[in-house]
């Protein structure tokens, strides 16, 4: 070998039988860089020859020493190695050449499927430049969903290197490519679009927000483009959420594709929202799956102002029993919550639901102002006279603090109701009364005569007749009820004589309402019941 030189007998070393040796080569090759044809010739039989390890070796050779064009026929078939590592040295060194390989990876990527195309993607990432991104969105319409996705990486990798002129330069071509694609078939087209809509996201401009909102409120698209446009979005808000962003969010948090709806979830849930936009929640937080409306309601908790309260109170006027607790529960610590919740309670007529908002104001209780209790009382009389049983948590509220208020209120009641002969809704108003612990023998009487009325009259059955227990009660306790019977105007002889005779079968008394039968019923046939039953007590 005498006469050679040093890079000649290394060259010739890639020759030798000894792998090590030939790798050795390759390796010494690579950082002296020698030019020449014979040195790539060497490394090219190498490549195309031997096995990945010194493939590796020669192919970083090839690439500090320069490949040439020429030199691109012993690279491209390394695409399709089986080798990862290989195929990532050879798209390396191939692209090297410069943006003079794109339209030769163009042709090949036509044809070409799984980790070649990838191979041959990543050569048109690592090139860079405009021509390069167009390539690859071209390749997006000829691959699958799999692919695609792996293709939207490598388009991110131009997006990241990008200037901001790059950058603008790729939103408009990105935004003429969806276009084109929005006249194809939509689902061909579906993972290019997707994939596309991902990389509009990567290059976090709020001037992409218009096409992104468009596409992901299409409720014509695929829910996968539209999955792609939320996410995107999240990346275009620098400037914070607008109200079309949030309601393109919320109708996607409420659709029947169940990823779709977790994605715009995830979102909303990630975003710090204006509180003027809590009214946009709304909707989601009523609707039927219980996880969706817990994100929206959790949302509203967060958010201050008197928008996001008058929503949650809202969520517990018109949400079934579980919307409601956690709307009530969201409420906790809002001072603004108050007066909402009084005018709610004041007229809800559903017992459940104002058991729920009486529970809400017990914590605020010392808060209540007199107009607060005011509009409490009013309501409370009115469910109480409407027959609604949701006039009890109302009223429960004021009486504490205004029973004597609550007292005159329900007997003013009473009394316009028995002038207008509603007898019944009268009965109900003063049964109120004695249920709050307000009402008086009075009031208890009035009750009693009322129900008397309604009464069978027979004696054997006066165990369970409540008017007679009312007026029982009301002896027992000192109240004169034959005086009271005596004087009024709506009991009438048999009355009298059913309460007289049962009084007097309980040791109660009741000669003086017997007397009193025989008194005015002269000839009558009751008049001489009572008499009888008189004397047979004197026995």
């Amino acid at each position: 070998m005498a006469g050679k030189s040093p890079v000649d007998r290394i060259v010739k070393m890639l020759e030798d039988e000894a792998p090590e040796r030939r790798m050795a080569a390759a390796i010494v090759l690579g950082e002296l860089r020698p030019k020449g044809a014979a040195v790539v010739q060497a490394l090219g039989r190498v490549i195309a020859d031997d096995g990945p390890a010194l493939q590796r070796h020669a192919l970083d050779a090839l690439r500090s020493i320069g490949v040439t064009k020429g030199a691109l026929r012993w690279l491209w078939p390394l695409l399709e190695s089986r080798d990862a590592a290989v195929r990532e040295a050879a798209s390396a060194a191939i692209a090297s050449v410069g943006g003079s390989v794109v339209e030769d990876v163009k042709a090949r990527l036509a044809e070409a499927e799984g980790d070649a195309r990838r191979a041959l993607e990543s050569i048109l990432s690592r090139l860079g430049g405009k021509e390069a991104f167009d390539a690859l969105l071209d390749a997006l319409e000829a691959g699958d969903e799999e692919s695609n996705r792996a293709t939207a990486l490598e388009l991110r990798a131009h997006v990241k290197r990008a200037d901001a002129a790059t950058r603008r330069s790729y939103r408009t071509r990105l935004e003429r490519f969806l276009k084109r694609l929005a006249g194809a078939d939509a689902a061909r087209s579906a993972s290019a679009t997707a994939a596309a809509v991902k990389v509009l996201g990567f290059l976090e401009d709020p001037r992409t927000a218009p096409t992104l909102l468009a596409l992901a409120r299409d409720e014509t698209r695929p829910a996968s483009v539209r999955q792609e446009a939320l996410i995107a979005l999240r990346f275009s808000m620098a400037g914070g959420a607008s109200a079309d962003v949030v309601k393109a969010l919320v109708g996607a948090a409420g659709d029947e594709d169940r990823a779709l709806a977790q994605t715009a979830m995830m979102t909303l849930a990630g975003m710090d929202l204006p509180a003027s936009l809590a009214p946009a929640l709304s909707a989601l937080a009523l609707h039927r799956e219980i996880d969706r409306a817990r994100i929206a309601i959790d949302k509203l908790g967060t958010l201050g102002g008197k928008q996001a309260t008058e929503t949650l109170v809202d969520i517990v006027a018109r949400g079934d029993k579980r919307r409601a607790e956690m709307a009530a529960e969201a409420l906790e610590g809002r001072d603004d919550a108050t007066a909402p919740l009084v005018a709610l309670l004041a007229e809800t007529s559903e017992l459940e639901r104002a058991k729920l908002v009486a529970r809400a104001l017990e914590s605020r209780r010392d808060a209540l102002s007199p107009a607060m209790r005011k509009k409490l009382l009013q309501g409370g009389v009115a469910r109480l006279t409407a027959g609604d049983a949701a006039w009890t948590p109302a009223l429960s509220l004021v009486v504490e603090r205004d029973a004597k208020k609550v007292g005159e209120a329900l007997r003013a009641e009473a009394g316009r109701l028995r002038k207008a002969r509603k007898g019944e809704d009268e009965a109900r108003v003063l049964r109120g009364l004695s249920k709050l612990g307000l009402a008086s023998d009075d009031d208890r009487y009035r009750l009693a005569s009322i129900r008397l009325k309604e009464s069978k009259l027979d004696p054997r059955g006066r165990r369970s007749d409540r008017a007679l227990s009312l007026l029982a009660e009301l002896q027992r306790g000192g109240f004169d009820v034959s005086k009271a019977l005596r004087a009024d105007r709506g009991v009438g002889l048999e009355e009298m004589y059913y309460v007289g005779f049962c009084f007097l079968e309980d040791d109660l008394g009741g000669e003086e309402l017997l007397e009193e039968v025989v008194k005015k019923g002269g000839r009558k046939k009751i008049a001489k019941a009572a008499k009888n039953k008189l004397a047979l007590a004197e026995r």
